[in-house]
């Protein structure tokens, strides 16, 4: 008797489910889960190691460094790579990021560039990919859902060793319009 009533009850409910979902009104999903994922919009993250160099020119990741000054016991440059966040729709013009690096002495604005050598005091994007076999990046600067760019940041002020330090990427501010009329 008591399991013929408990199979009644999970029938009742399994019925009141498949009513709700069946009847649902279509539209974007929602919940707690998608809603997080939605502000997500524009969220950068790192996708594998950052690496530091020794300030001794060359290159790194096949970009020409600028170095008047070599000292190999002090990091020069640093590489790492960018994507956007897991569920991200959106995209980052990552040209027109601000990209800074924090140490206790203070905080230095790289400025970007696009051609080789890069000088102390800039960074540039190295070379772009996407995290999906088989699937290119496109040519342009948006970091778009499942591209990857590898970064080169090249701080005008070389670190030291143990020296602790920050690396900002500030995709770019979109300015609202209110005055529509």
């Amino acid at each position: 008797m008591l399991e013929g009533m408990i199979l009644c009850v999970v029938a009742i409910l399994f019925a009141v489910l498949a009513a709700h979902a069946l009847n649902a009104p279509p539209g974007h999903p929602a919940g707690f889960v998608y809603s997080a994922l939605e502000e997500t919009g524009g969220c950068l993250m790192v996708s594998g190691e950052v690496y530091g160099y020794a300030l001794t020119g060359g290159t790194v990741d096949g970009v020409a460094l600028v170095c008047d000054r070599p000292d190999p016991s002090r990091m020069g440059a640093v590489t790492c790579s960018v994507r956007l966040f897991v569920g991200d729709m959106g995209s980052v013009d990552i040209g027109r990021a601000a990209l800074e690096v924090a140490t206790a002495e203070g905080t230095e604005r790289l400025a970007r560039t696009a051609g080789a050598p890069v000088s102390p005091g800039n960074w540039t994007i190295a070379r772009t990919g996407h995290t999906i076999p088989f699937l290119q990046a496109d040519d342009d600067t948006l970091l778009e859902p499942g591209e990857q760019f590898d970064l080169v940041i090249y701080p005008s002020r070389p670190l030291a060793p143990g020296e602790r330090f920050l690396i900002r990427i500030a995709p770019p501010q979109i300015t609202p319009v209110t005055d529509l009329g």
